[in-house]
């Protein structure tokens, strides 16, 4: 019990760190280097290195602390968050058969494209200001392709700094073992 809850302690410590460093260090940084998402990307590990259960207190922690910080509609990080993890969910379990670096490519770059996508329409909706992101917006596109060169790199990194951390990789995917 004792040790279940340091982990969960120590768990919410390090998300909300991040989601403060995401909202506080990293936004604030202009053009190539604000477009690092620390929240997308570490749902999206999650998700495919550990359980759906974990990813889901990971989207609600993120999403609390974005939602707290931002001028957008409370609830507005944590809609879009959720999507994103379903739909990664449901990728990861019906299309990518395999836990190879590929599959991880191609769930970073699906699952960061959605929530984009979804994020603008979501903020189309709801906002007051009605300007198609589709057509006019060249900012757009490019925050969206810079997203994708920051995750793809990432993914790569963290895809074999996991594989080097843990010895054999097929026994850690099998066991299936739940941190929270």
């Amino acid at each position: 019990m004792f040790k279940k809850s340091w982990q969960l302690t120590i768990f919410i410590i390090l998300i909300s760190l991040s989601a403060i460093v995401q909202f506080s260090l990293i936004s604030a940084w202009s053009g190539l280097l604000g477009q690092i998402n620390l929240g997308l990307l570490t749902l999206i590990f999650a998700l495919f290195f550990f359980s759906f259960r974990i990813t889901i207190f990971l989207v609600l922690l993120f999403g609390f602390w974005f939602d707290l910080m931002t001028f957008k509609f409370f609830g507005f990080y944590t809609i879009s968050l959720f999507a994103t993890a379903f739909l990664g969910y449901w990728i990861l379990k019906n299309w990518l058969t395999n836990r190879s670096l590929y599959s991880f490519l191609a769930l970073i770059f699906i699952a960061t494209t959605f929530y984009n996508l979804f994020s603008a329409l979501l903020l189309y909706f709801t906002a007051a200001e009605k300007s198609w992101f589709f057509i006019g917006q060249v900012d757009f596109w490019l925050a969206l392709v810079y997203q994708l060169s920051w995750n793809l790199l990432a993914a790569i990194l963290l895809f074999h700094l996991a594989t080097s951390l843990i010895k054999k990789l097929n026994p850690f995917f099998l066991e299936k073992k739940t941190i929270l």
